[in-house]
């Protein structure tokens, strides 16, 4: 089963429990705090999707392959949405966190990293 798409390009080495999402999170603009303690919120007109992903066990190449397919700070990927069991393609924005290396030999190892993305736009078709 494909988890996330970049155009033509299905990722895999997706380490087990390494696909997170949130799917339709409210998007908040603004909450203020009344005298009485209650609290208002404005909302955005788009809920938002989140994804967390954790590629595990990669070599050298396979990394620069998938390094490459995130290389733009925003672009339009495809992922499974367990809340409507089909594929679905959005913007997103991307986010690089930390990675760990395994090993550092003539191949090198990569143990695993986490990219995140987080919608910033719908798809239009």
């Amino acid at each position: 089963m494909v988890l996330l798409k970049h155009s033509d390009f299905e990722f895999k080495n997706i380490l087990s429990e390494g696909y997170n999402i949130t799917e339709d999170e409210p998007d908040i603009l603004s909450e203020v705090t009344m005298a009485d303690g209650s609290i208002r919120r404005n909302y955005g007109k788009m809920p938002k999707t989140n994804i967390k992903i954790t590629f595990s066990q990669l070599d050298k190449d396979t990394y620069k392959e998938y390094i490459s397919h995130f290389s733009q700070n925003e672009d339009v990927y495809s992922y499974f949405s367990p809340k409507q069991q089909k594929m679905l393609s959005k913007k997103f924005f991307v986010i690089f966190p930390e990675m760990s290396i395994l090993s550092i030999t003539k191949n090198h190892r990569y143990d695993e990293f986490e990219v995140e993305l987080k919608q910033c736009g719908e798809v239009s078709t």
